[in-house]
């Protein structure tokens, strides 16, 4: 009996997301194209209307968590720039991101092959651009400041680090924390914010 082919709405986001899942699961070795097709429950064909390969797909779920994620932060720029609590809310919306969706942390930044250029005047087309968005803000906020450009570089370099670590943690399973991330997301990005 010939199984029957199931209707998708968008059949090349479901296909990323169950791959962006599977790579969470099994690592990026065991993905293949037939794998995701098996997982959305289409033919083996199907994903090749939307893939050449499987690293074409990889590319595709780089890409499509990338345009996910900055337009969060670029909302949330647009949204609280200028105000005193911007840095917390940018600091709260780039956590949150990945406190929702875990594997996209995983996938980005442990199995993707994202560039980031942490030099305080890198490259800005070829570095990675939530990044790029990130370093923008923190020096506009550092902008009068009479810091020298090695000490804004520290800190910009030491507040991503703060946050991206605390994104980690929030993101890992294996990490026990008594309180709920969430309610506690304010007090710990205060606790860094002392120097703005």
């Amino acid at each position: 009996m010939e199984k029957k082919s199931y209707h998708h709405k968008n059949l090349k986001n479901d296909l990323i997301e169950k791959g962006i899942e599977l790579v969470d699961e099994y690592g990026i070795n065991r993905l293949s194209l037939r794998k995701v097709a098996q997982a959305c429950n289409v033919s083996h064909a199907a994903p090749y209307s939307h893939f050449s390969s499987k690293e074409q797909l990889l590319q595709e779920m780089q890409l499509y968590i990338t345009n996910q994620f900055a337009m969060i932060l670029e909302d949330t720029v647009s949204k609280y720039q200028n105000m005193p609590n911007f840095l917390n809310e940018f600091g709260k919306a780039y956590i949150s991101f990945f406190m929702k969706r875990p594997q996209y942390f995983s996938f980005l930044f442990h199995q993707g092959n994202i560039q980031i250029d942490l030099d305080i005047n890198g490259n800005k087309k070829s570095n990675y651009r939530p990044f790029t968005i990130y370093k923008e803000q923190i020096l506009k906020l550092l902008a009068n400041s009479d810091m020298s450009q090695s000490k804004k570089e520290d800190l910009v370099i030491a507040l991503f680090a703060y946050v991206h670590g605390l994104t980690a943690l929030t993101t890992m399973k294996n990490v026990h924390y008594s309180h709920k991330w969430e309610d506690k997301l304010d007090d710990l990005i205060k606790s860094f914010s002392c120097e703005f």
